[in-house]
Formats: C-alpha cells, sequence, structure tokens
C-alpha cells in the first residue's frame, strides 16, 4: 500500500553508506625537451651579424685611411661602391640631386664671368717683370727626367717658335642678356712663348637655371703637351707616379684635371704603358694620349686605332658629342651619360672635348645636366668629347700660373671646386690629365 503523501511531511530519505575517498593518481613527471634549433639559428645569425659588423668596420677604416681629404659622405659612397652597393649608391644620389641639392630656377650668378682678377691672385710684382730665365725652362734642379717609365712623360722642352692657335669664337650664352664677359674667352695661367696657351670662359649651361655659369677651359695644344697620370688606385694597372705630377714638371705645368669614371663603371677599357689593364671596346668615347705628347679625343675603332705610338687609352661611356653634334637625345638614355645618375640630374660634371683644330677643352662645374654639359661642348666648337668623372669631389679642374722661381701658382677654374687647388701634383688615388708647356713660360 502506497505512503499517505497528503500529510506535507517530506519524506526522509535515506543516506548512502559514506564511500571511501580515492587520491588520483599523480602524473609521472617527464623533463621537458628543448628544440635545439632557435638557439643555433640565433647563435649563427648573431655571428653573421657580427662577422658583417667587423667586415664593415674593418674595409670602411680602409677606404677611409685611403681617403685623399675626401667629405664623409664621398666616402661612404666609395665604400659602398667598392663592396657592390653602386646600384643602391645611384638611387640615394637621384634622390639627393632630386630632392635635397636642387638648384635655383631663375636668378643671375653671383660669381662673376671675369677672370682678371682670380687669374693674378698671388702674384708679386716682381713676378711680372721680365726675367733672364723664364720659369718653365730647365734649370739645374729640374732638367732631369724621371727615371721610371720614360715613355710616359713628353718629350722636353723644345726652343724652336711654332704657330699657335687661336682660341674659338665666344660662347652664345643660352640667356638674352648676358652678363659681362660671359662667353668671352680670356687668356689665363703662364704664357707660353711669350704667348697664352690657355683661355677661360664662364657662361650659363641653359636658360632656366640662370644662376650658375659652366666654366670652360681651352688649351693650346700647338703650345702644351698631354699627359695622363694613373692613380694609386684607379683606373688600375701600371701606376709608375703614384699618382702625382713629378715635382721636376712643375715648373712647366699649365693645366690639370679629373680623369673619367672607376673603371668598372665606365663601359669601356684602358690601356697605359704597353699593358691592356682592360680590353678596350669598340665605339666607345675614348682620350687617347700619346708618347710624344700629342692627344686625341673620338671613337675607338673609328677614329682611334693602336699603334706603337700610343701612351694612353682612357674610354668612357660614348661620346658626348659627336661629329660637333650632341648626343644626348633620348628620354631613354639617362645612364648613358650619367653611369650612375639620371641624365636630368643637375650634379658637378665634367668632359674633355677636341676642336677641329686639335685644341683641347674642358668643362667642370656644379648644376650640369648631361644636355646642359653637352650644349656648352658644341657651343665651345668641340667635334668629338668624352665625360669624364662626375660628382662633388670628383669633378676638379685647374690651371697655373707660375711665380719668378718656377713655383706654381694654382687657380681653380670652378670657385665652386672642393677643398684643394693641387691636388693633382700630390699623390693621388684617380687619374689625372695634365698640360705641360713645350716652350718656356713666364708668369
Amino acid at each position: 500500500m502506497d505512503e499517505d503523501l497528503s500529510s506535507g511531511e517530506p519524506p526522509v530519505l535515506a543516506s548512502p553508506e559514506a564511500e571511501p575517498v580515492v587520491a588520483a593518481p599523480k602524473r609521472k613527471r617527464h623533463a621537458r625537451r628543448h628544440n635545439p634549433i632557435p638557439r643555433l639559428v640565433l647563435l649563427i645569425v648573431s655571428l653573421a651579424l657580427f662577422a658583417a659588423a667587423f667586415w664593415a668596420g674593418f674595409t670602411f677604416h680602409n677606404t677611409y685611411a685611403n681617403a685623399n681629404g675626401e667629405p664623409t659622405e664621398v666616402i661612404v659612397a666609395t665604400w659602398m661602391r667598392d663592396n657592390n652597393m653602386g646600384l643602391l649608391v645611384a638611387k640615394l644620389e637621384d634622390v639627393y640631386y632630386t630632392y635635397i641639392s636642387t638648384p635655383d630656377v631663375g636668378g643671375t650668378p653671383t660669381v662673376s664671368a671675369d677672370i682678371t682678377a682670380e687669374d693674378n691672385a698671388g702674384l708679386d710684382p716682381e713676378d711680372l717683370e721680365p726675367s733672364d730665365q723664364p720659369s718653365g725652362m730647365p734649370s739645374a734642379q729640374v732638367s732631369a727626367m724621371p727615371a721610371v717609365v720614360p715613355s710616359a712623360m713628353p718629350s722636353p722642352l723644345v726652343t724652336q717658335v711654332v704657330d699657335h692657335l687661336n682660341p674659338p669664337p665666344p660662347i652664345t650664352s643660352p640667356v638674352p642678356d648676358p652678363e659681362p664677359q660671359e662667353g668671352l674667352w680670356q687668356p689665363v695661367g703662364s704664357r707660353v712663348a711669350g704667348l697664352p696657351a690657355m683661355y677661360v670662359t664662364r657662361v650659363r649651361a641653359d636658360n632656366v637655371h640662370t644662376s650658375y655659369y659652366a666654366s670652360v677651359l681651352w688649351i693650346d695644344t700647338s703650345l702644351a703637351k698631354a699627359m695622363f697620370i694613373p692613380g694609386f688606385e684607379e683606373p688600375g694597372g701600371p701606376n709608375p707616379f703614384n699618382g702625382a705630377l713629378p715635382t721636376e714638371l712643375w715648373p712647366m705645368v699649365l693645366a690639370n684635371f679629373n680623369g673619367a669614371f672607376r673603371l668598372e663603371d665606365s663601359m669601356g677599357g684602358y690601356y697605359y704603358g704597353g699593358e691592356m689593364v682592360k680590353p678596350l671596346v669598340d665605339g666607345k668615347a675614348s682620350t687617347v694620349v700619346y708618347k710624344d705628347g700629342s692627344i686625341k679625343v673620338g671613337k675607338w675603332g673609328r677614329d682611334l686605332q693602336m699603334s706603337d705610338d700610343i701612351q694612353a687609352v682612357r674610354q668612357n661611356l660614348n661620346l658626348i658629342v659627336d661629329k660637333g653634334v650632341s648626343k644626348v637625345s633620348s628620354a631613354t638614355d639617362n645612364v648613358i651619360w650619367g653611369a650612375t645618375t639620371d641624365k636630368e640630374s643637375l650634379a658637378w660634371r665634367a668632359a674633355i672635348g677636341q676642336l677641329a683644330d686639335g685644341s683641347i677643352i674642358y668643362v667642370g662645374s656644379p648644376f650640369l645636366s648631361a644636355d646642359g654639359l653637352a650644349n656648352t661642348l658644341v657651343g665651345a666648337g668641340a667635334q668629338e668629347a668624352m665625360v669624364l668623372d662626375m660628382n662633388n669631389w670628383w669633378t676638379a679642374g685647374f690651371y697655373f700660373r707660375h711665380k719668378k722661381n718656377g713655383t706654381p701658382l694654382c687657380r681653380k677654374l670652378d670657385p665652386s671646386i672642393a677643398e684643394g687647388c693641387d691636388r693633382f701634383l700630390y699623390p693621388y688615388k684617380r687619374d689625372s690629365f695634365q698640360f705641360l708647356a713645350n716652350q718656356p713660360l713666364s708668369p
């Protein structure tokens, strides 16, 4: 019978018997196993970074130690190019010239086109007086030619009278109202056999950036002989003079200026003193210096060929002027005229050109595009022209007056040229072209 649930009393439930509490079994601890691979990778990466830092510091120290007074940014760029980072340097240079070192538009030059004051600086009145022995005449102290590589030296001074060349017509300025003396050739430097062997002018390279001149040097090759001096680093190969003009020749030096690009950037070859340092390339712009001191600029294989009387052949890119015509035309040929920078970049640029009469011109100035450089060369009468080294510091041209005792006084072709004026007289890492009088000098 069912229990009566109506009473409201809750039913009494029987409590179950307490069961013994059983402890959970203890888990057996196992030693944690560490994966050695991440630590090994970290160690390798750390060692690699340390080695890279050591290598970078060591190589940069060597580059810094061999600097010829270059500013820090030039030393860093040189180190990067030495270590296969040329493309990165090129991009950085493009950024620098496009956004940082930007030229002014319009305006007038702050530099005078009148060269007279610069040319006469440092001369005493007695230096301008006639002398029994002109400063360029070999004396007992300077008559001996260096014993090393005699063929690299132009022949000694000659005494016969030679016909001289006349400077080219004035360069027409691209601006409608040129400054006084702009584009007009002015005689500078020591006289050779009483005649000016060099003339200088300054002229705007375009009608947009009118605050800047292109400085142009003209050399009479009937009164001067050329000499090529390899640097003690570039372009490699024989280095008989350690990058310096022998002191025996200082009383005869008329002018010197920078050589071409680093050989690896030149897209051409190089020959010096009987050694083919890098094979010459047909069709490339070439400057040839002969053993007799004559010089020619042209296209290798067309205008110039190898012969026994050649002392040096320096090639660099293509001719920027050929048959009197600028070859800067296409928007796609940027790398042709800068090798590492855009042709439109207004940078320090230089070139050597030759006129129809054999005379030589050199242009070297800041804020020049490839087009402006070529147009200036054409305006000066160049028939063929070869690009030389570019960028701040590497572009540098100088000419000389001499005191009565034969001491050369250096003048910068462009006042903005960085640092020393006599860098190509002393040991220097890069190559240079030198021009020496072939007749007695007078201040």
